[in-house]
């Protein structure tokens, strides 16, 4: 126990034997040297720590430290665990409804009542106008095509994009070939469909030029005749980015193709 004398400012810490109250060890410091006892200890401690967090195994536990593989272990399993919630929550979901079932006590029939709903809000004074039905109708292309499950897109992910605009003429070029020709009077800009690696850049006889694009799961896709390239062999491209233009008055091409095999591109791409 530590007791203070009467003099101020001096303390002195007594270890004693408690069933004979004999002092075993005593040792006097003055006020300064207890602050300064404690400071060195705070520091030790303090520098223990640093030394134990940089130089140990236990460094990992702090969030900079992480490596990237480690922190793409804890981003897997975290979504792992969000995978695992929801297929318990469904699970859950299961349950009650057979339960439901059981006691028979299910609620309203909800086919009905979405029914109803529909006649309900099918009902309006103010019909629909052009722009609205227009809308509609590329909006039920574009998800034809993009949930499409007739081909490698679907079961890959892989949702292509059209590479000219809409005041380019798309036309199918003659029997024999299932590539497709891009017709417009002034010059127009060609987009890359997907993303990838710009495998060459070409130059035909007439002054136009064609370049090939490598795309994820083999996919390639051609762009010729066109009235100028923006990019160079090597190039990564994204999906919409400007990659050259159509001559003007004259026509271009575009053509699909998968592990060697030319694809039909009005299969694959929402014109």
């Amino acid at each position: 126990m530590a007791q203070k004398y009467k003099n101020p400012g001096r303390y002195r810490l007594d270890f004693i034997k408690e069933n004979t109250f004999n002092r075993i060890w005593s040792l006097r410091m003055t006020r300064t040297r207890v602050a300064l006892v404690s400071a060195i200890v705070i520091l030790g401690g303090a520098a223990l720590l640093w030394v134990v967090m940089a130089y140990t195994p236990l460094r990992q536990l702090l969030p900079p430290s992480l490596s990237g593989e480690l922190r793409g272990q804890y981003l897997e399993t975290a979504m792992r665990l969000d995978s695992l919630e929801q297929k318990a929550k469904l699970g859950e979901a299961y349950i009650a409804n057979i339960v439901a079932i059981m006691n028979d006590d299910l609620p309203e029939d909800s086919a009905m009542a979405l029914a109803a709903a529909q006649v309900m809000l099918s009902d309006s004074l103010l019909a629909a106008t052009e722009a609205e039905r227009r809308f509609v109708r590329q909006y039920e292309e574009d998800a034809r095509f993009n949930l499409s499950v007739l081909t490698p897109i679907a079961a890959e992910g892989m949702v292509f994009s059209a590479p000219v605009g809409a005041t380019v003429e798309v036309s199918d070029l003659p029997p024999g070939n299932k590539g497709l020709r891009l017709s417009s009077e002034k010059s127009a800009a060609v987009t890359a469909v997907y993303r990838g690696s710009v495998l060459g850049v070409y130059t035909r006889p007439d002054g136009t030029s064609a370049l090939t694009v490598q795309h994820p799961n083999d996919f390639v896709s051609i762009y010729d005749g066109l009235g100028e390239v923006f990019v160079d062999k090597g190039t990564k491209v994204v999906a919409g980015q400007r990659i050259g233009h159509t001559p003007a008055g004259k026509a271009a091409t575009f053509e699909l193709w998968h592990k060697g095999n030319e694809l039909a591109p009005r299969d694959y791409i929402s014109f």
